[in-house]
């Protein structure tokens, strides 16, 4: 029975190429993501190297080249027009390392900044602005949801790892001594 062959790596040592020659062809490989990308993402439209070529009033040889580039070789207003030619929009996002919790909550103030650039629409047309609050309406309703979800989530896990006391709460009476009460019993 044939061995099935999944990687170039693979392929190329049974083609009897040596470990620094294998290392070679899989560091090109690697250094082709973007154009591979963008290879895919013209084959998923179902168009040819020409027809992008003349949507773009180019050659489909600049195609191919475009294609065959490594990443390095790739200008970003060519990959910008290749795909605005697919009917993709290119974003470029440049920030510091963030954590997580610092990704969701800059996602959160995109997502605010969005809904004011939606109600933008809405100036003096009825119909518009029915179908924003609508839409505004549906969507906190599924966030209300995903944060229930979390919140249910993360509880069940946080009394899994390790009990707590009952949080406790100080109340200054009327005449200024401090009484300590439990937070259940308030």
């Amino acid at each position: 029975m044939d061995k099935k062959i999944t990687k170039t790596s693979e392929l190329a040592k049974e083609l009897g190429f040596d470990e620094a020659e294998r290392k070679s062809i899989d560091e090109q490989i690697d250094n082709r993501s973007v154009s591979r990308k963008l290879t895919v993402l013209r084959a998923k439209s179902g168009l040819s190297q020409a027809e992008i070529a003349k949507k773009l009033n180019t050659s489909q040889s600049s195609i191919s080249k475009l294609e065959y580039a490594t990443d390095d070789q790739i200008k970003i207003d060519e990959m910008s027009k290749y795909l605005a030619a697919l009917g993709y929009e290119m974003t470029i996002a440049i920030s510091k390392p963030q954590n997580i919790a610092q990704k969701i909550r800059n996602s959160y103030n995109h997502l605010i900044l969005l809904f004011r650039e939606l109600q933008k629409y809405a100036v003096n047309d009825e119909d518009i602005l029915e179908g924003i609050a609508d839409f505004e309406l549906e969507a906190t309703k599924n966030m209300l949801n995903l944060a229930s979800s979390l919140i249910e989530s993360s509880s069940s896990k946080i009394k899994k790892i390790e009990p707590r006391e009952e949080p406790k709460v100080i109340l200054n009476d009327y005449c200024g001594s401090t009484t300590d009460k439990n937070f259940a019993g308030v």
